[in-house]
């Protein structure tokens, strides 16, 4: 399994930029953000930022045109951003705000995945990809992830790339919804892909999960680890997690008990990020009809956690986001709904003592703004959202610490 690396920041020619500064000042330490030039179009939205191994930053997106959507990514060099290209295009995809593509990134390769509608049915649509190889410069043709062959909901991707050239790809798989006349619940499930989109593994992780809330992956020095909102039959739907340890998925269990009792999918998954043997996991709930981001924290893989720090409560409706600086320091995004909607970074060191704010943008409570996407390199985090001020654009920036 690939191990993390402490690789330094991707050195950028600041002349060569048209970037905006601010500083923030937090408890006892400041930022420095920027706000990066976006290489998406107009029209665009469902962002993500990556890194690779040697802490290059990449961007994808969605964009939009007369019934016609396109995923497109780039990558930051010290020149700037490289010509966006095209993974695919489609008419009959599932675009949603909260449901979105997954760009993966690594020395041997990338892989990509969007939605595919399959049938009638609102939630009908398949997982499907693209694997990218070093060796032969090329995309596959698209494959469809799932093996079950069932018209159903297949979707909330997080990919990760192992060290010997393949992907974990962890899902939430809707296919016992659709068996027979007693219909299950949604099922967690995982495989292990080559770079031709060849399946090595498969697993179901979890015979019943929240319907519609993100899945996350980090790689700890023990193997991966996955988080997701689980469902109880009583509807307490909390956040889980299990390992893969030795070539053997851990029992799934909770990281902290909320006890959330709600009857509908919040749409808010979890965040999870690794570095070395810590783990840093931050998630949305609101029991009792209290909104509110916690944060816990691991010394040995993610095997346990203490007991969680309250990021913000009441004023925020979640979205969050994880990354662990080489310095160690944790960094949690959210939404603040204080006024107007502010996208918030808040950082903490190894012992949780809190060291400050740093305010992103502004932003909107709906759901045209989407979830905010961060990624750490080096002692630097890179976050990437939509503006819905006026015609819907990719924005990207990057805080230092």
């Amino acid at each position: 399994m690939k191990k993390p690396i402490n690789i330094p920041i991707v050195a950028l020619f600041v002349t060569l930029f048209a970037w905006s500064f601010g500083v923030t000042s937090g408890a006892t330490a400041q930022s420095q953000l920027q706000n990066l030039p976006s290489p998406a179009p107009s029209n665009s939205s469902l962002s993500r930022v990556v890194a690779n191994e040697s802490g290059e930053i990449y961007l994808s997106w969605v964009s939009q045109d007369a019934g016609q959507a396109t995923l497109a990514y780039s990558r930051l060099s010290s020149e700037g951003w490289n010509t966006p290209k095209v993974i695919s295009q489609g008419s009959d995809w599932f675009v949603n705000w909260a449901d979105f593509p997954v760009l993966s990134v690594d020395s041997s390769g990338m892989v990509a995945h969007w939605l595919q509608t399959s049938a009638q049915g609102t939630y009908d649509y398949d997982i499907r990809a693209r694997f990218y190889s070093r060796n032969s410069q090329a995309w596959t043709n698209p494959k469809t992830v799932h093996t079950d062959g069932i018209s159903a909901e297949h979707g909330f991707v997080s990919m990760l790339p192992l060290d010997d050239g393949t992907t974990l790809i962890t899902w939430l798989d809707g296919r016992e919804t659709k068996r027979g006349d007693t219909p299950g619940a949604m099922t967690l499930r995982a495989g292990v892909f080559d770079k031709a989109g060849t399946v090595v593994k498969e697993w179901e992780l979890d015979h019943r999960v929240c319907d519609c809330c993100q899945t996350s992956s980090a790689m700890t020095e023990k193997g991966p680890i996955v988080v997701y909102r689980d469902r109880t039959a009583q509807e307490v739907r909390d956040i889980f997690t299990t390992h893969l340890i030795d070539g053997v998925w851990t029992s799934p269990k909770p990281i902290h008990n909320d006890n959330w009792q709600i009857a509908g999918c919040p749409v808010n998954g979890p965040s999870v990020a690794a570095k070395n043997n810590r783990v840093a996991v931050a998630w949305f709930s609101a029991k009792d009809d209290t909104p509110k981001v916690q944060l816990v924290m691991s010394n040995d893989n993610g095997l346990s956690f203490s007991e969680p720090l309250v990021v913000e409560t009441p004023n925020t409706n979640g979205r969050v986001g994880t990354a662990i600086l080489d310095s160690g320091s944790i960094v949690v995004s959210w939404i603040d709904t204080t006024n107007a909607a502010r996208i918030m970074l808040s950082r903490y060191d190894t012992n949780g003592k809190f060291l400050g704010h740093t305010e992103v943008a502004r932003s909107s409570e709906s759901r045209r703004s989407g979830f905010p996407i961060i990624e750490a390199v080096g002692n630097s985090v890179f976050i990437t959202w939509t503006d819905i001020s006026s015609v819907p654009q990719v924005k990207v920036a990057r805080i230092d610490y």
